[in-house]
């Protein structure tokens, strides 16, 4: 069992966030940090590797290596406890309020160019600036050079949101859906204070292997086990849901 609690922590961090593979092959290295990072549990390094469409992420939590392979195709993800050889299957996000929002009452978002020009690790980004009406806003350097983003889902996380599905992206990232942008600096502001931060470190252009992406056969699925606990969306019982009480 505790090693399913660290996995769902794990993957509240991880399993939100993806290039579309599509665009690039390689890898990319980001870092969280700041207040809203040490609240899930720390800073955290995610490693991304990325081809033909698929993404897999990787990190060490508490000790232990899990990572997460999107399908976009298959509309699935794939949470892995490396160490362990197990694995369990999660559909992905379908289009819906994000969690801790009624239905159709999401935050207002708008999204806004500025004139700010940045290099980072040699790609050229646009500073953006996106608000919301609750008094928060997040500065977003972005560049055109590495395909769009599929968002960082702050539902509960791949395991955490109620009825089941991924996680569905949070403002800014739904503002970013659909357009060919990578951030490579974002930083979250409340009330003008920097309460977060993520940043790529490294990005590698390289030929993948196809075995990257796929589950080992012989690692024990878990998705049977999980669905069969009665927890909200395959969450372990006692673990509730980000953004819920």
């Amino acid at each position: 069992m505790k090693k399913l609690l660290v996995l769902s922590l794990a993957c509240a961090l991880l399993a939100p966030a993806a290039l579309s593979a599509a665009d690039f092959e390689g890898t990319v290295s980001m870092k969280m940090s700041g207040r809203e990072a040490a609240a899930k549990g720390g800073g955290a390094v995610m490693n991304f590797s990325l081809k033909g469409g698929l993404t897999r992420m990787d990190m060490d939590a508490q000790g232990m290596s899990v990572g997460v392979i999107m399908d976009p195709a298959k509309q699935q993800m794939t949470m892995l406890m490396v160490q362990q050889h197990m694995y369990m299957i999660r559909p992905m996000a379908t289009p819906e309020a994000p969690a801790g929002t009624s239905a159709g009452k999401a935050p207002e978002m708008t999204l806004e160019k500025t004139s700010t020009t940045e290099k980072i690790l040699g790609y050229e980004c646009v500073k953006y600036v996106a608000k919301d009406d609750k008094g928060k806003s997040t500065e977003l350097w972005l560049t055109d050079q590495l395909g769009s983003f599929m968002g960082f889902g702050s539902g509960g996380g791949p395991m955490g949101r109620r009825g089941g599905g991924g996680p569905m992206p949070q403002g800014w990232e739904q503002l970013l859906q659909g357009k060919s942008l990578f951030p490579m600096r974002v930083v979250s502001l409340d009330a003008g204070q920097e309460v977060g931060r993520m940043e790529v470190t490294a990005v590698e252009k390289k030929s993948m292997p196809d075995s990257l992406f796929t589950v080992p056969a012989d690692w024990q699925d878990m998705s049977a086990m999980m669905r069969g606990m009665g927890a909200p969306g395959g969450m372990p019982p006692g673990m509730p849901p980000r953004g819920g009480n």
